[in-house]
């Protein structure tokens, strides 16, 4: 790698941190990435160590692969939105959609009531970790401590 690229090297160096941290998480070998992803073992080896990065078609692959986006795999911790999106729980409309009959549908309902199936996102929207939301919120509140709206900024609905 050019060594006129600081960026490029911090950047391999945070995507070789992940790929190590998913792999090891799947408990897959480097052949075994290798394999799935269509390439050799010693590409998986190099992007590991960060002396190269992988090609957008292996990206998109990896992402595939271990079931994140390319925005994680990346280490970009922050996902703008698309206008006119939602965010679903798609796990919770599976569990609605497994109901056998409307009294367990409702039972299920009533014990997820704090939980919305769907939830519309506005322009401008960023999908962030939990720590990182909590902290937003928490910054924001703390201008306002007299506020009766404070703690709604970290639990909404309640």
């Amino acid at each position: 790698m050019p060594k006129s690229h600081p960026q490029r090297r911090e950047l391999a160096h945070i995507v070789a941190s992940r790929l190590r941290e998913l792999r090891a998480r799947r408990n897959l070998t480097q052949d075994q990435v290798a394999r799935a992803v269509g390439c050799h073992e010693s590409a998986v080896s190099r992007w590991e160590s960060g002396s190269r990065l992988p090609p957008c078609t292996d990206v998109l692959a990896l992402a595939r692969l271990y079931e994140v986006s390319c925005d994680e795999l990346l280490g970009r911790r922050e996902q703008p939105v698309m206008s006119n999106s939602a965010l679903v729980d798609q796990a919770l409309l599976d569990r609605l959609a497994s109901a056998r009959d409307v009294a367990e549908f409702d039972r299920m309902v009533e014990a997820a009531s704090e939980h919305a199936a769907w939830f519309p996102l506005e322009e401008g929207s960023m999908i962030v970790p939990v720590a990182d939301a909590m902290k937003r919120a928490r910054d924001v509140a703390d201008r306002f401590p007299d506020s009766r709206f404070r703690d709604r900024l970290f639990r909404p609905g309640r």
